[in-house]
């Protein structure tokens, strides 16, 4: 009896390393494909695209950053983002260390709803020029981007894992 109660132990104990072994590995899969990722010109920095975008015409980059607004047109969508470094995972971090701007521009409707201020989106995409467009008092000269890849971060919603003992509320 105990024997089987010992193997069956081992195989729960198998089944609960392999799941987390597998989840680990999930977690862990890029945002923007391997093969669109090695098309990205790792040399070409935010800063030098903000200098002159036409310079960089053709060049596929990689940019992340938090979504300001998103304007649908009758023919595309301009998604604006403000740009924010990458970390490893290619997620979006620290939004005070932005260098600027930049426009994605969709051939296609993106919801606002979905593609709402606030959201971080990571891009993989073609520069295609600049656009001047008002931003505040002041006109800005945004550089575009077409996307060849990207991937619309979820909301935070907080830890996922919660431990411990107790009566508790969230606000």
């Amino acid at each position: 009896m105990n024997l089987k109660l010992l193997q069956n132990s081992n195989r729960v104990l198998q089944f609960t390393v392999y799941y987390f072994l597998l989840t680990a590995l999930i977690a862990c899969a890029p945002v923007i494909s391997p093969e669109v990722l090695k098309a990205v010109d790792q040399t070409i920095t935010f800063e030098q695209i903000l200098k002159n975008p036409d310079t960089y015409k053709g060049k596929m980059i990689l940019l992340g950053g938090t979504i300001i607004k998103t304007i649908n047109l009758p023919n595309e969508t301009l998604i604006e983002v403000v740009q924010q470094p990458l970390n490893r995972g290619n997620m979006p971090k620290d939004p005070e260390a932005s260098k600027g701007r930049f426009i994605i521009v969709f051939k296609e409707f993106k919801d606002p709803a979905i593609f709402s201020p606030g959201r971080l989106i990571t891009v993989a995409g073609e520069v295609i020029g600049s656009q001047t467009r008002p931003l505040g008092e002041t006109n800005y000269k945004y550089p575009l981007l077409t996307p060849k890849e990207y991937y619309l971060w979820r909301p935070y919603e907080g830890p996922s894992i919660h431990i411990g003992v107790g009566v508790g509320t969230t606000f």
